[in-house]
């Protein structure tokens, strides 16, 4: 005959045993209800990161817009125009939008570079690495990645020169912001100092001011360019160069709380005037 007090141990242990584990089942999906709100949350935190920064794009493809519709034929980009102005900040639904835009065609063109025959470019480029302070490298030397079918492929990113000896990610990083990889001659009504005075035998003194003889609503022509002041010791060549430009970036930093996103858009203004959007990156959010 089994001993009741014994059959009241084991009926103890086992509703402990039945407990216990119902305990930790509950647990468990309390702590995956939890994880799943979290998840959720952030989730929801990151789109409304995401249509902020579309809220951005929007309003600098609306300024590009109306400043090409605004400018006489033929169109010039200058930085009299609206979307040179002062960086502006937006307070929107809780969250900050910042959004810097800028004239790619300030840049100077790597994909000009594809051609060893170019000299007049590559001798450009080699006096750019001069004025920033960075050891020579040729890119005509990259051999050029091809597609399908077989044909060279356009420059895609400037992180393609770390593909030669000598680019590290510091060079390139000192470099980036010079360098554009979209098409088109140089812009002079955006160009900076830097990138000016690798037109010639120029020193960035010299850039400087000619950087800043420039008119406020830039020049109407290349030969106006080339016959400012400052250049008359100077042989420029026209070759790849202009007052006007299609390309443009946008950098939207998007605040909400304490989440940051950083977008860069690059658009281009189509020859009916609309601004289209031909790349959208997330980069690493800008810090305090």
């Amino acid at each position: 005959m089994v001993n009741p007090a014994r059959q009241r141990g084991i009926a103890l242990i086992t509703v402990l045993l039945i407990t216990s584990l119902a305990t930790l089942i509950v647990s468990d999906m309390l702590a995956r209800q939890r994880l799943s709100l979290v998840g959720s949350a952030n989730q929801l935190s990151q789109q409304q990161l995401w249509q902020l920064a579309l809220s951005g794009e929007a309003w600098a493809r609306g300024q590009l817009r109306d400043d090409w519709r605004d400018e006489p034929e033929p169109k010039r980009v200058h930085l009299g125009q609206r979307w040179a102005q002062n960086t502006p900040v937006f307070d929107i639904d809780g969250g900050r939008i910042r959004i810097q835009l800028q004239d790619l065609g300030g840049r100077f063109n790597l994909g000009a570079l594809r051609n060893p025959n170019d000299r007049i470019n590559r001798a450009r480029y080699q006096r750019l690495l001069q004025v920033l302070g960075l050891a020579p490298h040729d890119p005509a030397r990259l051999p050029p990645v091809r597609g399908f079918d077989g044909k060279p492929l356009a420059w895609n990113d400037s992180s393609e020169l770390m593909r030669l000896e000598g680019v590290d990610q510091a060079t390139l990083q000192r470099l980036r912001p010079w360098v554009r990889t979209t098409p088109g001659a140089l812009n002079l009504n955006t160009a900076p100092a830097e990138v000016l005075a690798s037109l010639g035998q120029l020193d960035l003194a010299q850039a400087v001011a000619l950087v800043r003889a420039r008119p406020a609503e830039g020049y109407k022509t290349v030969q106006e360019f080339l016959d400012t002041p400052v250049l008359k010791q100077h042989e420029i060549n026209s070759q790849g160069l202009d007052v006007s430009s299609r390309y443009f970036q946008a950098v939207l930093d998007v605040e909400l709380g304490d989440r940051r996103l950083r977008l860069i858009s690059r658009l281009l203004i189509e020859p009916d005037g609309q601004i289209s959007v031909l790349q959208r990156t997330l980069a690493a959010p800008l810090s305090e």
